[in-house]
């Protein structure tokens, strides 16, 4: 049957949720999207253009999604922009995924765009194979750390002259999200791939968000000098009858790690999702960034997925 390709319209939305959700199902912790949640992150971003996106369509049944969005903020920062491809199992391999592609870095070519990059759950498959079809370079891995054991998770002293404030991310207030953003932005300047994350962007996680979060602020003298969210991510643990909690975000201010905050940190975030009742515990970490690999092993993690960011540079 012949393929038809065209831009999405807003009208499209149900069924590219249900195309992204059935491409990735097969992933390791994948959770289904809701149809509310694509539309914002989509149609409902300023960012976002049809025009870098195309639909794939089959007898008139919608089978694949793709393409790019220029965030300009990031653009700003990093000069990169990150490509999306999902076709459902029984349409691949008729040359959709290299369709998508294609047009996607010509897009990003054409907004002025530096480097095109993919993000991969595990190491090899059709995604991978498809960044590598298109010449991008294996750059940089992650690891998806898991805590799965028995025991409830050690206690940690939180260091001298340091005080731990909490707020549900739901109840935060706009001071609340501007103070955890800043610190955010300041502890993580240093880290892979990060650009900092603008204001409104956070302020539209919190107004929008499904699951259940926890932000924790670790201060000295009325200073955040730390941060961690936590997360029971209650629609995840519905459709996959879980019992799942994440450890979303940890970051010290540069002066203050080694100084024992950081795992103090995490050890209390690990707690807040064990007593909800959430016994497995995951995080996500640059696979190069040592340090962090030796804390969150020493408080019980261990490695269990691995992933790829892929880039390209464009001329």
């Amino acid at each position: 049957m012949p393929i038809e390709y065209r831009h999405p319209i807003e009208a499209d939305i149900e069924a590219i949720t249900d195309v992204v959700n059935r491409s990735s199902r097969e992933l390791p912790l994948h959770r289904d999207q809701l149809v509310e949640e694509m539309r914002i992150w989509t149609f409902g971003e300023k960012d976002y253009d049809t025009e870098g996106y195309l639909l794939a369509i089959v007898d008139g049944e919608v089978v694949g999604y793709g393409g790019a969005k220029i965030d300009k903020f990031r653009q700003e920062f990093m000069k990169d922009a990150h490509i999306g491809v999902y076709v459902v199992p029984e349409h691949r391999g008729k040359g959709i995924e290299q369709h998508f592609m294609s047009h996607a870095i010509d897009f990003l070519r054409k907004g002025g765009v530096k480097f095109a990059k993919r993000w991969t759950m595990g190491t090899e498959g059709w995604r991978n194979d498809l960044s590598v079809e298109f010449g991008m370079k294996d750059i940089r891995h992650a690891y998806t750390m898991v805590y799965d054991k028995d025991e409830r998770p050690p206690e940690v002293a939180i260091p001298d002259g340091i005080e731990l404030h909490y707020v549900m991310l739901k109840e935060a207030s706009d001071e609340d999200v501007a103070d955890f953003v800043e610190a955010f932005n300041d502890t993580f300047a240093d880290h892979f791939n990060f650009s900092p994350v603008p204001l409104e962007r956070f302020i539209k996680y919190r107004d929008t968000e499904e699951e259940i979060s926890v932000l924790t602020y670790a201060r000295k003298d009325g200073k955040t000098i730390g941060v961690c969210m936590c997360e029971e991510p209650t629609i995840y643990n519905e459709q996959n009858g879980t019992k799942d909690g994440w450890a979303n975000i940890l970051g010290v201010s540069k002066e203050f790690r080694s100084k024992g905050l950081g795992r103090a940190l995490l050890a209390d975030g690990m707690k807040w999702i064990w007593d909800r009742g959430l016994h497995t515990i995951y995080l996500g970490m640059d696979a190069e960034n040592s340090k962090a690999l030796d804390l969150y092993t020493s408080l019980g993690f261990r490695v269990n997925t691995e992933g790829i960011t892929y880039q390209l540079e464009l001329e």
